[in-house]
């Protein structure tokens, strides 16, 4: 087994270091039951989609908040609507649990949306400013050599919001969008008639 002192921060063990504060990224890979011993480490255990599951809107942190806010604040500054606005929101649900991450989680990707600079969504320090990174998810950037939503996607409002997502993010796990849309709608209708628009 890795030093979890020198073991390098996973996707997941960064997902679950959202919940626990970063300072405790580190010690994360040690927490077990105390009868460790006596579990039985069944295949469900080992292969469940952990980075998956627990985002509840009510248990968001301040952070989580303010990002889901300035997405829909991006969006609007665009005069673009709900639509568009929980097809960004579930890809940032999904990718980073609605946090900026930094350093990179996966390879060389970073940011709300796991954007990486090796696929042409711009330099590391572009994807990781939210501005940026949420042009560059709309396809209203200059800095992003990449298609993105309002370019693969002409009218977001027609398109399953799941479908729309994978469309622009091309994963490994397509379904996954699909599975936050009540939780994008819920922070949509939570926030939306009280952010302005962002212009800047």
């Amino acid at each position: 087994m890795a030093d979890s002192l020198t073991a390098p921060l996973t996707r997941r063990r960064l997902l679950l270091a959202g919940a626990l504060g970063l300072a405790a990224a580190t010690s994360v890979a040690t927490i077990a039951p105390a009868s460790a011993a006596d579990e039985e480490w069944t295949e469900e255990f080992m292969t469940r989609p952990e980075t998956r599951e627990g985002f509840l809107v009510d248990d968001m942190d301040d952070w989580q908040v303010d990002n889901a806010r300035f997405i829909i604040a991006v969006c609007k500054g665009h005069g673009l609507g709900e639509s568009a606005a929980v097809i960004t929101l579930i890809t940032a649900i999904v990718e980073s649990w609605l946090y900026n991450y930094d350093p990179a989680v996966d390879a060389d990707s970073g940011g709300l949306f796991q954007q990486r600079p090796s696929m042409g969504w711009g330099t590391a320090a572009e994807v990781r400013h939210k501005k940026k990174a949420v042009d560059a998810f709309l396809g209203l950037s200059e800095h992003s050599q990449n298609a993105g939503l309002t370019q693969l996607v002409a009218d977001p409002e027609s398109w399953d919001p799941g479908t729309a997502a994978q469309t622009v993010q091309s994963s490994a796990f397509p379904d996954r969008y699909a599975e936050q849309v009540a939780n994008a709608r819920l922070l949509w209708q939570r926030h939306a008639a009280d952010v302005d628009a962002f212009t800047d």
